[in-house]
Parts: structure tokens; sequence; C-alpha cells
């Protein structure tokens, strides 16, 4: 049976306002190094957060590690409150925006990848990486294809795309069980 699992959301988000990353790097559940992109980031990972989310000095955000919309923008929420509630930023109602699905697909049949890398366009260096590798322009997407039939999708930048993607590698692989 074919699953497709969300395994990662890149959301962003801009609080159209610089924040003062220092008084950031006070607060509970931050990380912060100066060294780190030359001090221009902060990330804030509290324990009810289901990823974490990046903040930079311009005031960009981006919730990584969340298998939802609900729970990215419940995590990109959930900072903006902190950041305000410390009086380092301004309240300000976000707009979010997807900018990458990453999605586990498990075909239920092993994918004969010497095949398919002599008769798709795909990189296949067994010697470098277990996996071939195949770009598609419609959906633009990327995908990591396995000889155990799984198959990591990524640069989905809707579910629809995803979805279409999915379609599409699937037709790709079923020639190579």
């Amino acid at each position: 049976m074919r699953r497709l699992d969300i395994v990662n959301l890149v959301i962003t988000a801009d609080l159209k306002q610089s924040v003062d990353l220092n008084a950031v790097s006070r607060l509970q559940y931050t990380i912060f190094d100066p060294k780190i992109y030359g001090g221009r980031l902060a990330y804030i990972k509290t324990p009810g957060m289901n990823g974490k989310v990046s903040i930079f000095n311009s005031g960009k955000l981006i919730s990584v590690g969340c298998k939802s919309t609900k729970q990215a923008i419940d995590d990109l929420q959930k900072v903006v409150e902190i950041l305000s509630e410390n009086k380092i930023i301004q309240p300000i109602q976000l707009k979010t925006r997807l900018r990458n699905i990453v999605a586990l697909l498990h075909e239920p049949y092993k994918i004969d990848l010497e095949t398919l890398s002599n008769k798709e366009s795909v990189m296949y260096e067994p010697e470098q990486f277990p996996g071939a590798i195949l770009k598609i322009e419609n959906p633009k997407a990327t995908f990591l294809i396995f000889a155990s039939g799984k198959v990591i999708i990524s640069g989905a930048k809707s579910f629809n795309d995803l979805k279409r993607a999915n379609k599409k590698i699937h037709e790709i692989t079923s020639k190579y069980a």
C-alpha cells in the first residue's frame, strides 16, 4: 500500500521590523551564537513547539520541522507572542508563505535503480550515494529514490504540487518495480 508522509514544512513570515538579537539571546529556549551567520540569526524552540523558528535581525522568520501548516503557523505565532511580550518587537499579524514541503513516499515495491538510471534522466552513482536523484520541472520537485521503494520528495511549494509530484514519481517508479 502506498503511503505519503509529510516530514517537514518550511514556512516563512516577515515581522516587518528589525529584531535585536542580543535581546532575543537573553530569552529562555533561545540559541544565539554571534559567530553563526555573523550574529544575524537566532533560533527559538520552546517545549510546546513542534519545530523551531529561525529569527533574522531583519525580522524574517522561518519555521522548520513541522508536519502541518497549522503546527508551523502556531510556532510562528508563539514566537511573535514571546517577542512582543518581552517588548523586543511590536505585535503584528503575520502573513505566512509555504516555501517547501518534504515528504516520504513508501512505494509497496522495490525499485531497480540500475535500470531506472539507464532509461530515465536520473543521477545514480551507487559508490557515492545509495539513491537515484531525479529532478522535474512541472511541478518543480526533486526525488531521492531508493531501491527499498522509499522516495523522498522535496521542493514542492504547495500541497497541490506535492500531489502532482507524487503521481508523477509513481508513474515513473512503477515501471521499474
